[in-house]
């Protein structure tokens, strides 16, 4: 089982998912060069609104290339209760590295009017692309996080090191 080492602290929240779109489309050119396609390449898009409170939060772009995703639940309109890191092992890959890279920006103003941004909040788009063995493509999750909303933290052990927390 695929495990994240990444963590969502919620206290005292309520916290759900909308649904805004799910299906094939075109991978956008900066998607589309960690998928390692072509951009404007067919693939699977499930772009979610997250919210905290009722307060949109985060909106998360997941991209998944054909060769996985035809023909299987990920192209469903169906929740994943399972989660789609889980569902992609179920159908027979394995994860075997990946990695984030973190990037703040002003929104757009689709991307504002849909979190509901103040004029001047910026974003942090989160990119979480993830590798099987062989070096392709699992996924490339696409989450754009309200700047005022969020406070990003990383921690990690060195080999052999002590990991206790300071």
């Amino acid at each position: 089982m695929h495990n994240e080492n990444r963590q969502h602290v919620r206290r005292n929240t309520d916290s759900s998912i909308t649904c805004v779109s799910i299906g094939r489309g075109a991978s956008p050119k900066e998607i589309a060069k960690w998928l390692g396609t072509e951009a404007g390449q067919e693939v699977v898009i499930r772009k979610r609104l997250q919210l905290l409170d009722d307060v949109p939060t985060v909106i998360s772009t997941s991209y998944y290339p054909l060769w996985m995703a035809e023909d299987t639940r990920l192209e469903s309109a169906d929740a994943l209760p399972e989660g789609p890191d889980n569902l992609i092992e179920q159908l027979g890959h394995r994860f075997a590295h990946g990695m984030e890279l973190l990037r703040a920006r002003m929104p757009t103003r689709d991307e504002a009017r849909m979190l509901e941004l103040d004029p001047g909040v910026p974003v942090v788009q989160m990119l979480h692309i993830d590798y099987a063995p062989d070096g392709r493509t699992l996924q490339v999750a696409d989450d754009l996080y309200a700047a005022d909303r969020h406070e990003f933290a990383f921690e990690w052990s060195e080999p052999n090191g002590d990991a206790g927390h300071v």
